[in-house]
């Protein structure tokens, strides 16, 4: 992901359906590696393909032990969970936010001397990207493990943010820890690497903490397989066999992954808010359309085209998020009518959801 992803860390607390592009952006995209082809191979073992903002492919620098841990072990780990508050209590008093997505962790941190940053952790494929005006992250051993590290300044502030990406095992995974928010500069890259260290140690254990999903949740689906590229063509002016997956996939992009292209989008979330937007019903499951229209300039994003996205409630959440309830959402965007964007919206979610085990 470019670097509206780490100014962009705010918007995670967002409805799914509220804008749901500009969060499908900041959650899907924290790693440059995670996309793959409509014919490359199932999210277990996809390929990933580094943009020219990204870091230099992990192989160039692997790991010097062998992790007792396989890719499908950390999609299934709770990442609230692999920074345990120990490790952190030394700097503060620790919150953890679930956030709207599995494979995702907010964490707070609070200074004894009135301070404040924002520790996210996230599942990826590979290195985080970073902006153009900062450097690109450099690949160092850990204790033996390849992490990638930079740091730089936030767009909308001159707050230090600073991420450490774990890669495991030999650039198959990664665990991202981003730091956010440090107005003093001193603080942001010292809990990064305190964080890091305390990941690392987990991974070598070979014991992950399960995030124990339950055997009918989202979490064990894939965004990519719920639409057909044949489907997916149904959207003017985009190639449907540009497809942009996740690491856990919980989220898939057909088209550009900008917000300024038309393009198709699928995302898993929970949510414990109602849905928003004009009620009906897909598939036989309660749900939502909302229409967004054209943001010429966005604080965060940039200008955006319009955009019509549909949440359905899929079934309940937990057993790490119990009380939220799973929610589906297609969207399509694009320089067509609204009317024309939000029947796209709904036909596709109507595909998408039959595709999806009855909860």
């Amino acid at each position: 992901m470019n670097d509206t992803g780490r100014s962009g860390r705010v918007a995670r607390g967002s409805a799914l359906s509220a804008g749901a592009l500009a969060i499908a952006l900041f959650a899907a995209g924290c790693s440059a590696q995670d996309s793959a082809s409509q014919d490359a191979p199932s999210r277990a073992s996809a390929d990933s393909t580094p943009s020219a903002t990204s870091a230099t492919s992990a192989t160039s620098a692997p790991s010097e032990v062998s992790l007792p841990v396989a890719p499908e072990d950390l999609r299934g780990a709770d990442p609230c969970k692999l920074i345990d508050r120990k490790v952190l209590a030394g700097f503060g008093k620790v919150e953890y936010d679930r956030g709207i997505r599995y494979g995702e962790c907010d964490i707070r941190l609070d200074g004894r001397d009135d301070w404040s940053v924002s520790i996210f952790v996230e599942l990826q494929s590979g290195p985080s990207e970073v902006s153009p005006d900062n450097p690109a992250p450099t690949p160092v051993l850990r204790d033996g493990v390849t992490v990638y590290e930079s740091e730089g300044y936030g767009e909308l502030s001159d707050d230090k943010d600073c991420t450490r990406d774990v890669m495991v095992p030999e650039g198959t995974g990664a665990v991202a820890i981003g730091v956010y928010g440090d107005e003093t500069g001193t603080r942001a890259c010292r809990i990064a690497d305190t964080a890091a260290t305390g990941v690392i140690r987990l991974l070598k254990s070979g014991d992950l903490p399960s995030a124990r999903h339950a055997p009918d949740s989202l979490a064990n689906q894939d965004a990519c397989d719920l639409i057909k590229e044949s489907e997916a063509a149904r959207v003017p002016d985009i190639d449907p066999r540009d497809r942009h997956a996740t690491f856990t996939g919980q989220s898939c992009t057909w088209g550009p992954e900008n917000i300024d292209e038309p393009h198709l989008y699928i995302l898993f979330g929970h949510q414990d808010d109602a849905l928003q937007g004009r009620p009906l019903t897909v598939g036989g499951r309660k749900a939502a359309v909302k229409y967004s229209p054209v943001d010429e300039d966005s604080s965060l994003l940039g200008p955006s085209l319009p955009s019509c996205s549909v949440d359905a409630e899929y079934g309940a959440a937990g057993p790490t998020v119990e009380g939220r309830t799973e929610v589906v959402t297609v969207g399509v965007a694009g320089d067509s009518s609204r009317q024309k964007l939000c029947s796209l919206a709904q036909e596709l979610a109507r595909k998408a959801l039959a595709r999806l085990p009855e909860p």
